[in-house]
């Protein structure tokens, strides 16, 4: 546990990168879920309000929106391109060698830059692009929700290809995730991304990469909030150098299955009655709290909100500092409670949480609508 004094977010909220000399912002603004229509205004709160890091995925569905929210603040003189770190993702589609390329560049197009600052493999594994045999990428442009993908017509595209005889995912059984991070790794000597990194990947799948890579992992994106504390991997993550990023830091409240809190717990994070206390305490709202934790615990976190006030709220955690047992209070909290399981993705090779689903787990079919955010 790493205690972190008071400070300036301009001062001491950056954290290095295994890439010599470039640094990660602590904290950045999310978009999973972010709705169409109000994605860019929260782009633009966000950066008018000292966010330099927004986190972006293809399937999130709303780059373009992002794209033009940034170009806005970059015309309104509010920030350069280089003051920003923008981080996106390689889509499960779009893992094949040939496909890569074409993912990133269809982001960067949305996006509106020359280059991303840190680009992930989304997950580990591996979907067949729906558009295989007109040999192009998967991309937003096809869907981004579930549907019966039927490979000789073309209006069922989808980056979530299910299949029609049983309703689960399509697999692409073939291809493995070294092939992708390998096609990252020339993306980066071409300079169109400055650190490569993974989200989602279990201990020994890092490993494999780790084992294998030319350019070192810079930053892992996985589930973290105080119900759910990753303390062993971030030590991995600690002792290898990579930058451990919290996605759902505040355990999602609008996550589509709301309502179902962890065992135990009887209440959403943000209701639970220690982070109220502390909340008390400090005159701050318990979304300050849990992030201001995760600063602390020396890691990266990309709460999403699309309400201009918590936007603002959630910046605001600089100028206080949790005491050591206020720190220790919060770590009993723990619980290993992950709550983006995904499990319909189970019958995949590279599925990474198979060690959290029932011994006698049967994959059923795949909801008309879902995405990895919805059961």
């Amino acid at each position: 546990m790493v205690e972190a004094g008071v400070c300036q977010a301009s001062d001491c909220a950056q954290l290095p990168m295994a890439q010599k000399g470039i640094t990660m912002p602590a904290q950045g603004l999310g978009t999973w879920k972010a709705e169409s229509g109000k994605t860019g205004e929260s782009v633009k709160i966000a950066i008018r309000n000292g966010y330099r890091m927004i986190d972006c995925a293809n399937d999130y569905g709303n780059e373009a929106e992002i794209g033009k929210a940034i170009k806005a603040c970059i015309d309104e003189g509010i920030v350069k391109r280089e003051d920003l770190f923008l981080q996106a993702k390689l889509w499960n589609g779009n893992h094949r060698k040939e496909h890569v390329r074409p993912d990133l560049m269809a982001t960067l197009e949305k996006l509106q830059t020359d280059y991303i600052d840190s680009y992930v493999i989304h997950w580990p594994q591996a979907a067949p692009s729906v558009s295989h045999l007109k040999n192009k990428p998967t991309l937003e442009d096809d869907g981004v929700h579930a549907a019966i993908y039927d490979s000789n017509d073309p209006e069922t595209d989808t980056m979530f290809p299910i299949r029609a005889d049983n309703g689960t995912y399509h697999i692409d059984a073939e291809c493995h995730y070294i092939e992708s991070w390998q096609a990252m790794e020339e993306l980066l000597d071409e300079g169109l991304c400055k650190a490569i990194g993974l989200s989602n990947f279990n201990k020994r799948q890092i490993e494999e990469v780790r084992t294998l890579a030319r350019h070192p992992v810079s930053v892992l994106q996985n589930e973290c909030h105080p119900y759910f504390q990753q303390k062993d991997l971030m030590d991995y993550c600690r002792i290898n150098k990579i930058i451990f990023q919290a996605y759902s830091p505040l355990c999602s409240r609008d996550r589509p299955w709301a309502g179902r809190g962890p065992p135990g717990s009887g209440s959403e994070l943000l209701d639970d009655a220690t982070i109220g206390g502390f909340a008390k305490k400090y005159n701050r709202t318990p979304a300050q709290i849990t992030l201001r934790w995760h600063f602390q615990c020396g890691r990266s976190f990309v709460p999403k909100s699309v309400t201009p006030e918590r936007i603002i709220s959630n910046y605001q955690i600089w100028d206080f500092e949790l005491t050591r047992d206020d720190m220790e209070e919060i770590a009993k909290m723990n619980i290993n409670w992950r709550h983006l399981l995904w499990p319909e993705c189970a019958e995949h090779m590279d599925y990474p949480f198979k060690d959290e689903l029932p011994y006698d787990y049967t994959v059923p079919p795949v909801p008309a609508d879902a995405t990895a955010g919805k059961r």
